[in-house]
């Protein structure tokens, strides 16, 4: 089942789906998306239904639509919401594992070209050898929770850090759009 958004704001967020995509599927490496729309009513009454091809996978407009270009609109609405959920939710599984959320945020900052992230680990005295990380990332500083080594306390931090940026986007999309089923 897929979800179609229709946006409150504004009529031009609506209008920049379609750049989205392409801005979307050329950060992650993938080929274009590729449009096809059809006319699903008459001559005198037109109809259009678009679908997009990205990556192998076919999405495709709910509704019908008057214009060519809301129909596809529309379906890059629904390409990008449904690739969105799936990185989404790979990104979720990947931070569980700290292993790799120093890689994951090095990668997103190298990808959205912003500062590398620039970490200080301190080991506060103590019976316990114990660490604290603290991270600076886009103009905010992240502090970690409590770790048994330097490594892990900067994974920590990191994945805290991708944790605040996911609730942001995440948020992002709540306030600016509604779902309708």
């Amino acid at each position: 089942m897929y979800i179609v958004f229709i946006c409150t704001n504004s009529s031009k967020l609506c209008q920049l789906y379609k750049n989205r995509l392409q801005e979307y599927t050329k950060r992650l490496g993938l080929p274009s998306p590729v449009y096809q729309t059809t006319n699903e009513g008459f001559q005198h009454a037109l109809r259009f239904r678009s679908t997009i091809l990205v990556d192998g996978l076919s999405y495709t407009s709910i509704d019908t639509f008057l214009q060519r270009k809301t129909a596809e609109q529309y379906a890059s609405r629904v390409a990008l919401d449904e690739l969105t959920r799936v990185v989404h939710g790979f990104s979720l599984s990947l931070i569980q594992d700290t292993i790799f959320c120093k890689s994951i945020l090095n990668e997103y900052a190298v990808k959205m070209d912003l500062e590398m992230p620039t970490y200080t680990t301190i080991q506060p005295g103590g019976v316990l050898p114990v660490f604290v990380s603290n991270l600076l990332f886009n103009g905010a500083t992240y502090t970690s929770e409590l770790a048994k080594s330097k490594k892990e306390a900067e994974q920590l931090v990191a994945r805290a850090v991708i944790q605040s940026i996911m609730g942001i986007l995440s948020k992002y999309f709540l306030t600016n759009c509604s779902s309708i089923y």
